[in-house]
Parts: structure tokens; C-alpha cells; sequence
């Protein structure tokens, strides 16, 4: 063999000897391989799971209060190398009770970092009942007190819940975990279920960055504690961009409520060092109503247009008939010119020619008496 040749094979031994030494998941790419699991899995086998496949875990950390399994899913998944996510479970139905759900999720989660999103779980019926435009404001404020955190955030619900329980124009910029279930198992009819049992790329799949595609998981081959365990893809490569470790500040948030010319803000103040986030949380000012009888917006009462002509002066109504003034020099017929009286009595003539003559005098003399 000629001398170049010996150095072409010793390189490309070499080139392979490395890549051997290389870690698997550095040749991993989308779509990974995943379960989301929360405390009704029980107790999980973490290097089990490393052992079925499973490439990345999201991990129930809040609903209402911290998952009781949190703690330990997070640290035997660590264990095992296997990145994760985690969820909340949407409870709120205020803006008030959203920032407390918020800060509770990110308490829960105590500065651990996540490779995955933060994920917002909107399923309830309760919140769902209080209609589209209500439940994005709340889903908004919870998303950016996540995202000013430090996390990427994400919103997990189903396809149809999408479409018609949220505004999704309105969430632009936040990651997508859709629940389309192709395949299922029920206790009437058990069956083991693997990821091979279903195509990421089938024709079914929603456009969305992870897809929930099954809840009918053998658990006891993902090493679970029960029957079933939610099964996912993940589309987004997050792991190539690592783990995400959340900032210091602690913020406090305001909520200021949208007007007809402003719209909803939430205001973030650290409470350490001052730094605020400011952004809008709700859709843009709604604008004016169309003016009422009185020309005012009926929802903020702004005066918009004038009902009368504001240059002419304000004229008092007269009466359809009004009566002239009376002039003191030419009183009415029969009234005394000095008094101002009718004299009626027995000598009231005489009484009138007196006044009469006191009158004239008045007027011709320019006496101001």
C-alpha cells in the first residue's frame, strides 16, 4: 500500500474511532421520543425508562398545589440524563388568581432549569366556560410572568380546545403541545402500545412543536408504577439548545385592566432590584362603542360627539304665547301711574287724581324720588 494511501486509512480510522467515543444523543434529531408523566404514574423506574427509548420527560409540577412527585421525577430523570419539561395544570379564572397561580408554579419549580418549555395545561371546563377572549387574557399572563422567568413557554392543550376555546392568533411566539390521540388503550380492551405502533410523521399529526399522540402507554414497559403513561413527539430541538436555568429576579405583578383606548398591561417589578417587564395581556383597546342618545361611549361614557351646536349660546325656551314687559311709564289702564294700585274705594278718584298729579310732577320735574 503507497504511503498516501496508508495516511487515507489512517484517517478515516481515526474519524470513526471518534464518533464512536461521541455521545448517541449527539447524532439525536427530531422527533424525539418522550412521556409526560405527574403523580398518578406513582412511583417511576427512571432507569427503566432511559431503557425503553425515552428521549426527553415532562413532569407535572402544579395544580393547585405541587405535585407530590415532582421532586423525584425531576432528580431520577437527572439522573438518567433525560431532559425535561414541566406543566401546570390551569386553574385560574381571574387575573388576580392567575399571577398567584404563576408565581405558585414558578415557587413549585425552585430554580430548576428545564430543557423543555414551561407548559400551560388548558383543559378545565370551568376555565373553558368563561370564554375565548377571558381565558387567552388569563393563559397571557401566566405566559409572560414564564418567559420573564427565564423559561420558554408553552401552552399544552387538545386540538379542538385550539381552535375553539382560545384566540391562537392572540399567542403568537409561545410553543404548541397538542393532544390528538391516535391510539388508546382501555382496560376493556388492553393492549401493549409502542412508539412504533405509530408514525410521527402519519397523517394525523398536528402542526405543533410536541404531539401528545397517545394515553395508552404499556406503564410497566416505560417503568412506571401504573397501568397506562401518556406518549409524546417532540418536533422542536431543544435539546441541541439545552437546558434553560431561570433568573434571580422576584418579580411582583400588577394588573391593569384594558380600557376603550389602552390595552390590559402587566406590569413585573423585581422587588430586589427594580428591574420591570411591561407587556400587554389582552387584545388590544377595544375601542369606542357607537355613541348613545346623549353622544357618550356607552362602555367608558367619553364624551364623542356634541348633541347641539356648542357655538350658538344656550337660549332659555319662551312660552307660545309670552307677554310683553310691562313699561313703567305706560302702565295698563286702570293701574295708578305713582302706586302702582287700582284704587277701587269710595274715594278713590279722589286718591287717583292726587297720584295722578304727583306723576306728572315726577316726570316733568326729573326728580329720581
Amino acid at each position: 500500500m503507497k504511503p498516501m494511501r496508508y495516511r487515507r486509512f489512517f484517517c478515516v480510522c481515526l474519524v470513526l474511532l471518534l464518533l464512536s467515543l461521541l455521545p448517541a444523543q449527539a447524532f439525536a434529531a427530531p422527533p424525539y421520543e418522550g412521556v409526560d408523566v405527574s403523580k398518578w404514574q406513582g412511583t417511576v423506574d427512571w432507569a427503566k425508562v432511559k431503557q425503553s427509548g425515552v428521549e426527553f420527560a415532562i413532569l407535572r409540577c402544579f395544580a393547585s398545589r405541587k405535585d407530590t412527585t415532582f421532586e423525584a421525577n425531576y432528580a431520577g430523570a437527572a439522573a438518567q440524563g433525560i431532559p425535561v419539561g414541566a406543566y401546570v395544570y390551569m386553574y385560574a379564572r381571574t387575573p388576580e388568581s392567575a399571577v398567584k397561580e404563576a408565581q405558585n408554579t414558578l415557587s413549585a419549580l425552585g430554580g430548576k432549569a428545564l430543557t423543555l418549555p414551561l407548559f400551560l395545561d388548558v383543559e378545565d371546563k370551568d376555565v373553558k366556560a368563561l370564554g375565548k377572549e377571558t381565558v387567552t387574557d388569563l393563559m397571557l399572563i401566566e405566559l409572560q410572568i414564564f418567559a420573564a422567568a427565564g423559561y420558554r413557554a408553552g401552552i399544552y392543550t387538545s386540538l379542538s380546545h385550539k381552535s375553539t376555546d382560545m384566540d391562537a392568533s392572540r399567542l403568537n411566539g409561545y410553543d404548541w403541545w397538542i393532544a390528538r390521540w391516535t391510539c388508546q388503550t382501555t382496560d376493556a380492551n388492553p393492549k401493549t402500545f409502542t412508539f412504533s405502533s405509530q408514525s410521527p410523521t402519519g397523517s394525523k399529526k398536528p402542526d405543533c412543536d410536541l404531539w401528545q399522540f397517545s394515553n395508552g402507554g404499556k406503564g410497566s414497559t416505560y417503568g412506571m408504577g401504573s397501568t397506562y403513561v401518556d406518549l409524546d413527539y417532540c418536533y422542536t430541538d431543544y435539546l441541541k439548545e439545552g437546558p434553560r436555568t431561570p433568573n434571580t429576579h422576584r418579580y411582583q405583578a400588577q394588573v391593569t385592566a384594558a380600557t376603550c383606548t389602552t390595552p390590559g398591561l402587566l406590569t413585573l417589578t423585581c422587588q430586589d432590584c427594580g428591574d420591570t417587564y411591561t407587556g400587554a395581556y389582552t387584545k388590544p383597546a377595544s375601542g369606542h362603542t357607537a355613541p348613545d342618545a346623549d353622544g357618550r361611549c356607552t362602555r367608558c361614557g367619553e364624551q364623542l360627539v356634541q348633541t347641539g351646536d356648542p357655538t350658538e349660546p344656550d337660549t332659555p325656551e319662551l312660552p307660545d304665547n309670552p307677554e310683553p314687559p310691562a313699561d313703567p311709564q305706560t302702565p295698563e289702564s286702570g293701574v295708578c301711574k305713582w302706586c302702582g294700585k287700582t284704587h277701587d274705594s269710595p274715594f278713590g278718584w279722589f286718591v287717583q287724581i292726587i297720584h295722578d298729579i304727583l306723576a306728572w310732577f315726577k316726570v316733568f320735574s326729573g326728580l329720581g324720588f
